[in-house]
């Protein structure tokens, strides 16, 4: 044993020798930066010292220090040979610059070769150092003017959007577009840009109006830029697009939302035999000057038995914070279903607060003979909003139900806050108690519900904890229902992520017996049961290359189902595998499971595969899923035989489409699917289409086939049609309450006394601003402002042309006006830039962008800018004008002139001669 001992110290002792010798002599010569890491600001200079320290016996000679690369922005490094004695030591300053292409650089390493020989040695070295470079790493999508009009006349427009990159690095973006309200078609809708460091790309946009009838044209294109190696959100815009039109609406109501404001009737047919005609509609009007109304009305009328429905009927009249709806109503927020006819009283006061107090039966259809109407339930119920959007908010809501079909009384209370502690921390609770009675057999039962929800951030780590619990009694949406989703993240860089989450989740309620017939022991004919739960312990990876995404997340998974006859329970392995990328206008995306599983009542194992494969192309997508064996425990209910295994597949697709300048809109989906478990094989094909006869009307058309065949043993197969055709009726919408209508009238006041007289002009497709609202007269001249609240606005009329009021621009709304609005046109004055050069001179010059002033003899200024044709214009009335530039790039040779505007016009053109300064060129002669 001692020389085991023996033989270990002297291993120890050697090893350790060795390790001292190899430390000793990389110590001999160090070389290392001063600072292993240094900030710096974009413009800026800095120093870092390369420090060379030569602990070794001998003499050293520096022959050469290399930077790594050739560095932009490398101001000085030592370049010379010399010695370094032995013991001595020397910094050597390495000076730069932080330019825009030193900003720019892909690697924040900078890094030095040193090279050095003595007398026993030739080596080569390296030391490096680290930028930390302040940098904005946001994308910016902006367009040149704050608004962007389209002219709907045009079968399409397009916009430019100008894409920015605010960093240094390189980015890979994607770009969504979405159309706010509903109703613009863009393409392409989503693209995706490569961007270097700083870099500006214009993209163009077209832009169609898909219902170029739309009573509301101040659309928002909402733009959001998604880094695809990272998957974050690095730069959104609300881009804002005024659709000209001479009807101009300018507070949005409550209608304008997709759908509103029509009319339309439509014969239905169905290969059952059950043909119908169908009314719907919705329209907003006012019925007093401070009463406005909605109405919206749903009825089929059943040809062959001269029966009707009426549904989704309502009217909601409404002054200044309150409303009143009667009819079909439905109300959110109670924790319990709340729909029927009856009436509804909601009103705001303060800042962020409401009361909305309601009375209905639980019937879906309002009146009608095609069904027999049957008595429902009657509800009673009560809600109050509080708080802010900010900080905190909540809601507590009350609600009773009688019901006459089961006899049973419910009550139900719930109450729910929100708490924004930051940017980071947000906090939700959930409370709710509820009583139900059985008025027959006199069992109750009393129940609760709670709730907690907590997401965070704490810097690289993401939280998210989300808790309910109900009883099995509560009456509410959750009753019997437990859930906890606990989720830890974390990300690594990037481009790389992971997470892991624990997830329970079950549902076991319990109801009161049916009223119809007494309770017996052991009896469960007059009860109801059943049971579902989910529970997984589960972890993922995540990570980015180039364009493409990939995810990797192994599970462990445990499914129970049961009710009175039967239970079920499924245990699994499983692992998920997704990766997906967009590369322009085309989509792709792939996900896949696999589990490995077993049934409880059975010792064999068993392999499943669930995989879909989805391809998206513009307007077009194409998706197909297969499945091999059960996946969930639901499937275990149908294959009880020997044969275990099974396939089930499907495929669909769907396309939107716009044609006939977008006159012609419509969509197409078909899908096919066969399932081998359930014996099967189904068919369906799906088409709307809407074709727009003039401004306000449209024919409509539907059409839906379906298929289904059997592959059991007694086979059997079946088909089913459906199609419906129609005229559709677009409305004006209504004034809002406490606004105005305002109408306009243009024309060309040629003796300027302000009356529109015989052989005056109406002035048509003329660009009109009241404040910040556009809009464009009709061929009569005329525009039309609505929904305008009260106050002081700015009239202005196509400045852009030179036309001027022969009225005051300033307009006090506060009441409905109908006025015509004389314009003078103002005398075109043209002019130009022009070089001198001298000779031999090839060097261009841009003078795009350059102001020329205008200034009248009452000192009033006006402004022209040069094009990139190096031409101005200005738009004045007669008179005597100092035309002059201020701008020094150029020296110009007669910087001020004089001209006289007339009534008849100015024809000559005003030319600005310059040339540059301090360029001498110089020729050789020989």
């Amino acid at each position: 044993m001692s020389i085991i001992k023996r033989t270990i110290l002297v291993f120890v002792f050697v090893l350790l020798h060795f390790s001292l010798a190899f430390a000793q002599e990389k110590k001999d010569i160090q070389i290392h930066f001063e600072n292993d890491s240094m900030a710096v600001e974009k413009g800026s200079t800095f120093t870092n010292f390369l420090v060379i320290d030569n602990k070794s016996s001998e003499e050293i000679t520096i022959q050469n220090i290399i930077p790594d690369e050739k560095y932009p922005g490398l101001l000085f490094y030592p370049k010379n040979d010399f010695t370094l004695g032995a013991g001595q030591s020397k910094n050597f300053p390495v000076k730069l610059i932080a330019n825009v292409d030193f900003m720019k650089l892909r690697s924040n390493k900078i890094q030095f070769h040193v090279s050095y020989t003595s007398p026993t040695v030739t080596k080569t070295e390296s030391a490096s150092f680290f930028v930390k470079k302040d940098e904005n790493k946001n994308i910016a999508i902006y367009t040149a003017a704050y608004e962007n009009f389209i002219n709907p006349a045009a079968p399409e427009s397009s916009i430019l959007l100008t894409v920015e990159n605010q960093g240094y690095s390189k980015q890979t973006v994607k770009i969504d577009l979405q159309s706010i309200p509903d109703g613009l078609e863009m393409m392409p809708k989503q693209q995706t840009l490569s961007l270097e460091g700083l870099e500006k790309q214009t993209v163009e946009i077209k832009i169609a109006v898909r219902k170029q009838n739309t009573l509301f044209p101040e659309f928002s294109i909402n733009a959001i830029v998604t880094n695809l190696l990272t998957n974050e959100i690095v730069g959104s815009n609300t881009l804002h697009l005024v659709i000209l039109s001479n009807n101009r609406q300018i507070a949005r109501g409550n209608e304008a939302v997709n759908g509103s404001n029509f009319a339309e009737i439509s014969y239905n047919e169905n290969s059952s035999g059950f043909n119908f005609l169908q009314l719907r509609g919705n329209t907003a009007f006012r019925v007093t000057e401070n009463l406005k109304s909605r109405f919206n009305i749903g009825a089929d009328y059943y040809v062959e038995d001269s029966r009707y429905n009426l549904y989704d009927t309502w009217l909601e009249l409404e002054r200044k914070n309150t409303a009143l709806r009667v009819g079909n109503v439905n109300s959110t927020d109670y924790d319990y279903p709340v729909f029927g006819r009856g009436g509804k009283l909601s009103t705001k006061f303060g800042k962020n607060n409401q009361i909305e107090i309601l009375a209905l039966e639980n019937n879906y259809n309002l009146y009608g003979t095609y069904f027999q109407q049957t008595e429902g339930s009657t509800m009673a119920g009560a809600k109050y909003n509080f708080g802010n959007t900010k900080t905190f908010n909540g809601k507590v809501s009350y609600i009773f139900d009688h019901d006459p079909r089961f006899n049973i009384d419910t009550q139900v209370a719930n109450a729910v806050t929100s708490f924004i502690i930051n940017d980071k921390h947000t906090i939700r609770t959930e409370a709710g108690l509820s009583h139900e009675k059985g008025l027959l057999n006199k069992d109750e039962n009393a129940g609760a519900s709670i709730g907690a929800n907590y997401e965070g951030k704490i810097g690289t780590w993401d939280l998210q904890s989300v808790n309910s619990f109900a009883t099995k009694s509560y009456a509410g949406i959750k009753r019997g229902s437990f859930f906890s989703n606990q989720r830890i993240g974390h990300q690594f860089s990037a481009s790389q992520r992971a997470f892991i989450q624990y997830q329970n989740s079950q549902i076991d309620p319990e109801f009161l017996s049916f009223q119809s017939a007494p309770i017996q022991l052991g009896n469960t004919a007059n009860l109801r049961y059943y049971f579902n739960s989910t529970e997984s312990l589960g972890s993922g990876y995540q990570f980015s290359v180039k364009h493409w995404n990939f995810l990797l997340s192994p599970k462990v998974e445990r499914q129970k189902t049961a009710n009175f006859y039967t239970s079920r329970e499924l245990f699994s392995y499983r692992l998920e595998a997704n990766i997906s990328t967009t590369l322009g206008a085309h989509g792709l995306n792939w996900t896949a499971e696999y589990s490995y599983s077993k049934e409880n009542n059975r010792a064999d194992w068993f392999n499943s595969l669930k995989t879909t494969l989805s391809y998206r192309y513009k307007s077009f997508s194409l998706s197909g899923t297969a499945q091999w064996n059960a996946t969930n425990v639901f499937d275990l209910n149908s294959y009880d035989g020997a044969d275990r295994n099974f396939a089930n597949y499907n495929v669909y697709a769907s396309y939107n489409f716009q044609m006939l300048n977008n006159n012609l809109i419509g969509s197409f989906s078909a899908g096919t699917s066969y399932s081998e478990l359930y014996k099967n094989l189904n068919n369906n094909i799906t088409g709307n289409l809407e074709y727009k006869i003039s401004p306000s009307w449209s024919t409509t058309g539907y059409f839906n086939f379906s298929g289904y065949k059997s592959t059991a043993s007694y086979a059997s197969s079946g088909s089913y049609y459906q199609f419906r055709v129609g005229i559709k009726k677009y409305f004006a919408a209504a004034t809002a309450l406490g606004n105005h209508k305002v109408t306009f009238q243009l024309f060309e006041d040629k003796n300027s006394n302000g009356l529109l007289e015989a052989g005056e002009q109406i002035l048509a497709n003329e660009i009109v601003k009241l404040d910040n609202f556009v809009a464009m007269t009709d061929k009569n001249g005329k525009v039309v402002f609505q929904n305008v609240p009260e106050g002081m606005y700015t009239l202005k009329v196509n400045e852009s042309a030179g036309a001027r009021l022969m009225m005051d621009p300033m307009i006090m709304v506060n009441s409905n006006i109908n006025r015509k609005v004389g314009l003078v046109k103002n005398i075109r004055v043209s002019g130009k830039l022009t070089e001198i050069k001298q000779a031999y001179d090839n060097l261009e010059t841009d003078v795009t962008g350059i102001v020329v002033y205008a200034k009248s003899e009452n000192g009033m200024i006006y402004t022209a800018v040069v094009n990139q044709k190096n031409e101005f214009e200005f738009f004045l009335k007669d008179g005597k004008y100092d035309l002059y530039i201020e701008n020094d790039k150029y020296s110009y040779t007669q910087p001020t002139q004089t001209i006289q505007v007339t009534k008849e016009g100015y024809s000559k053109t005003v030319v600005f001669e310059y040339k540059k300064k301090d360029t001498t060129i110089k020729v050789k002669k020989f």
